[in-house]
């Protein structure tokens, strides 16, 4: 039947054998990667002949001059494939080349409407560009198209032997009706029957129509059913035997193929094409989204009692219906049919701005009406359009804008503490919580206090979470403001449980986490956090129970909201604002992506919610500060030790700085701490002992103190490391001997005692104090000098610790020396303070920087290594 293609053997009887196997799904049986070779094969025409029996087929092809052959047999266990070659994956590629040339040939023998079209023209008219014809025109062919029995005859052997005999003459066939259906899988199709009277359906494929049919159609009909299982393959619908529905799943092929290839089909047969098809002539069609924030109607109170968030997505016109949203959200905004729309697709940065959402509202908000500080986090997203009812828009506004009702506050409060304590109470007022930022010594626990003091809600008792070491200075200044205000402190055996008025409690971070298992049976007024900064790591048990705080108001009061990370004031907000910032994965996401358009986003967003004033700015009664650097000799120990420790850590760790401190972290941090340690005082070193002269910085500091002693002055010394506080205490005993002396470290028992001693002190006296004693909770203006004998990575520890002096109280110029060696790694550590001070002012001003010194330093020597300008101590005169 063919002028071109293989050699064709085969008899009526084996024709309608494999016309049987193909109606199933032969395809599933071989790999993807035979499937694709077996029809480069077909295509390329390399079948040289085909053999088919009624119980197997034999596909020959020549490659290199030699034969090659694949048997396909079909017994019980289902298609089996032997082949003339060891390499099975080519035998059955070669099988499956085979295959589509039995389909050919069985829709070139059987015609499916002869009177309209020969297979072989129907077959060209449909099939892509880039496939094989299905069949070919052939004087041959025309013949069987006039033939109306619908088995093809052959008048003589044609490219080989074929047998064909005589059928007796059928009953006329019934039309076969093809009825389209548009659904959320793809394109679809069923085949039924049209009866004799014209109208009557039968099934004509699937497990019903083989019921119905009791398994015998004639052999016309046979043929127009193979006829099309060939099409439809060739257009790539896929088969369910089960039901005998035929889909294309491809929303690329559908338009192509209802305006190209479905009129060749109607050709063949009768075509039934539900209106909705039309739709999905259109190609793809991009969906816009809106949130319309409104107020949830179960609140009954202000629009700041709930929000409810509506989603609105649209295709030009036409609005999705919550079924149609579920559709294309579920297959992840990609190209989807909704039936009654066409094809729809979602841009993959909307879709995730909405998944992001619904993923952040699940983890934060819970069930019921979403709080409606949310709506700040919408804002400027280009992702979507956000539409506020005018309810929402006037919160909004009412947030924005500056606080006009002023509560009744004590005189004793200072202009820029009133507006901090108004702050406060607007934020309580509209139902948000804030961050009181203000720079250390501006007073924000006397702004708390006056908060609650003048803006009771005595129905429940409220909290306040500090440092232990804190804890005194909150009962003291209560006392002494606001003794009408009951306080009562969290401590083992005497909890939340332990009185029923409603009392302010003060709590230790480290009392709150041992009482966790209570946090979910009470309820406060006001939750406070002092020193927020405590809860900066979110995955820490301290951090997870400030979380579980329930709270009406809730307020963070800290100078430092970010020590290193953004991520502190992640965890901030989290506790303050649940949702505001998103996830925590999505939050590092955007940081890691587009940090500076992060960042100006943050600024934006948390601006209504954080209040920061600097000394500068709102104190104009305190002195100036003066800082400055105090460049520090090495002597000749310190030199060669220096020299000798930066040697033996790049052979130990190498010169990459970043691998040094993700795979040698231990060994990175104890070079930087020797290293540190050498620049102040080589005694330091576990494996030498040496006298005071061989301390540069110690040198320096003991003459720069006897000016400063001698003009009665009080000074106050900072150093991280204690044993550098005992060198020094040494030296001023052997130098002077009468001055007074104070200290205060992490092992002092009675913070306030040394403190007081040094505050009342008449004349000059020294207080030695450890950076981290000094972070909280301290005042030292009595003192108007500071030494910070060593340089410390983080800028916002370091000013904290300088704050105690300079605050409000203070009364002199406050001088501030930095001692640094330069050319060391402290001159280094001065720099990346300097850039990390530029990010913070970025956002609080300033939304601070990760800890990466790969970011800072291209190599480990870079940061280490002892430069050409390092200072050598002077030679004596």
């Amino acid at each position: 039947m063919q002028s071109h293609g293989p050699k064709r053997v085969y008899t009526p009887q084996s024709l309608e054998f494999w016309f049987e196997k193909l109606d199933t799904d032969w395809e599933s049986s071989f790999a993807l990667s035979q499937l694709e070779e077996g029809r480069r094969i077909y295509r390329d025409g390399e079948v040289r002949e085909l053999e088919l029996t009624h119980h197997d087929a034999i596909v020959h092809r020549k490659v290199d001059k030699h034969d090659q052959y694949a048997v396909i047999e079909w017994n019980d266990e289902g298609l089996v494939v032997r082949s003339s070659s060891t390499d099975m994956e080519i035998a059955r590629a070669l099988a499956v080349a085979g295959l589509h040339e039995i389909e050919e040939l069985v829709a070139d023998e059987i015609s499916p409407i002869p009177e309209l079209l020969s297979p072989s023209a129907a077959a060209r008219s449909i099939v892509s560009e880039d496939s094989k014809p299905l069949v070919q025109a052939s004087a041959a062919g025309a013949m069987a198209a006039s033939n109306g029995h619908g088995l093809a005859r052959a008048g003589a052997p044609t490219n080989g032997s074929r047998v064909s005999t005589p059928k007796a003459v059928e009953a006329a066939p019934r039309p076969l009706r093809l009825v389209f259906k548009t659904k959320t899988s793809g394109l679809t199709f069923q085949t039924f029957w049209i009866e004799s009277d014209g109208k009557a359906l039968k099934p004509a494929l699937g497990k019903v129509a083989h019921a119905e049919n009791n398994g015998h159609i004639s052999s016309v009909e046979r043929s127009k059913l193979i006829g099309l299982a060939a099409y439809a393959r060739k257009a790539h619908f896929s088969y369910d035997q089960e039901s005998g529905i035929y889909t294309m799943g491809s929303l690329v092929e559908i338009p192509n193929f209802l305006k190209i290839v479905l009129p060749a089909w109607r050709k063949l047969f009768s075509v039934e094409l539900d209106d909705k098809a039309e739709n999905l002539l259109k190609g793809t069609r991009a969906v816009e989204i809106e949130a319309v924030a409104e107020r949830h109607s179960g609140s009954g109170g202000t629009a700041g009692e709930g929000l409810n968030l509506r989603w609105i997505f649209r295709a030009g016109e036409r609005l999705l219906s919550e079924a149609e949203i579920s559709a294309l959200t579920r297959h992840g905004g990609a190209p989807t049919i909704l039936p009654s729309i066409g094809i729809v697709a979602l841009a993959p940065e909307r879709f995730e701005a909405y998944r992001a959402w619904q993923q952040n509202v699940a983890e934060t908000q819970g069930e019921g009406p979403l709080s409606p500080y949310l709506i700040f986090s919408l804002f400027n997203q280009a992702r979507f359009k956000l539409t506020l009812t005018p309810e929402i828009e006037a919160w909004r506004q009412s947030v924005l804008a500056t606080p006009s009702e002023s509560p009744v506050l004590p005189e004793l409060l200072r202009p820029y503490q009133r507006r901090g304590v108004e702050w406060l109470h607007h934020l309580c007022e509209v139902g948000c919580h804030g961050l009181l930022a203000d720079e250390m010594g501006l007073g924000k626990t006397l702004q708390v206090l006056a908060l609650l003091a003048s803006r009771s809600e005595a129905d429940l008792p409220s909290l306040i979470v500090c440092p232990a070491s804190v804890v005194p200075v909150w009962r003291e200044e209560i006392a002494k403001f606001f003794p009408s205000i009951a306080v009562d402190v969290l401590k083992g055996g005497h909890d939340f449980t332990s009185r029923k008025d409603p009392v302010l409690w003060l709590a230790s971070y480290t009392q709150l986490r041992k009482h966790r298992a209570l946090l979910d049976g009470v309820r406060f007024v006001y939750a406070v956090l002092d020193e927020g900064q405590f809860i900066k790591n979110p995955d820490a048990k301290t951090t997870q129970s400030c979380f579980a705080i329930q709270a009406r108001h809730r307020m963070v009061l800290t100078g430092t909201p970010l020590e290193n990370r953004q991520l502190d004031l992640w965890s901030i907000f989290r506790f303050l604002l649940p949702g505001l910032l998103g996830s925590r994965t999505g939050f590092e996401a955007a940081l890691h992506q587009d940090r500076n358009g992060t960042l100006e986003r943050l600024r934006a967003q948390l601006a209504p919610f954080i209040l920061r004033r600097t000394k500068g700015e709102v104190a104009q009664e305190l002195p100036p500060k003066l800082e400055m650097d105090l460049i520090c000799p090495l002597t000749d120990v310190q030199r060669a030790e220096y020299a000798r420790i930066c040697s033996e850590g790049l052979e130990r760790l190498g010169d990459d700085v970043g691998a040094a401190m993700r795979e040698k972290s231990f060994g990175f941090l104890a070079l930087l701490t020797r290293l540190r340690q050498t620049c102040c005082d080589p005694d330091m070193l576990p494996w030498r002992k040496a006298p005071l002269a061989d301390s540069g910085k110690i040198t320096v500091l003991v003459e720069k103190l006897a000016e400063i002693i001698g003009g009665g002055h009080k000074v106050v010394i900072f150093s991280q490391f204690v044993m550098l506080l005992d060198r020094v205490r040494e030296a001023l005993i052997q130098t002077y001997p009468e001055l007074p002396r104070h200290e205060l470290t992490g092992m002092t028992l009675d913070r306030l005692k040394p403190v007081q001693a040094f505050q009342t002190a008449p004349g000059a006296a020294v207080m030695l104090v450890s950076l981290k004693a000094a972070g909280t909770g301290i005042t030292l203006h009595a003192a108007d000098y500071v030494f910070l004998l060593d340089p410390w990575w983080n800028p916002a520890v370091e000013a904290q610790a300088v704050d105690r002096v300079h605050r409000i109280g203070q009364t002199n110029t406050v001088f501030v020396y930095r001692m640094v060696t330069a050319g060391t790694i402290e001159e280094r550590i001065q720099a990346l303070k300097a850039s990390k001070k530029d990010l913070f002012d970025r956002v609080v001003g300033g939304l601070g920087g990760d800890f990466d010194l790969s970011q800072h330093f291209s190599s480990l020597n870079s940061l280490v290594q002892l430069t050409a300008n390092a200072v050598s101590e002077a030679a004596p005169e």
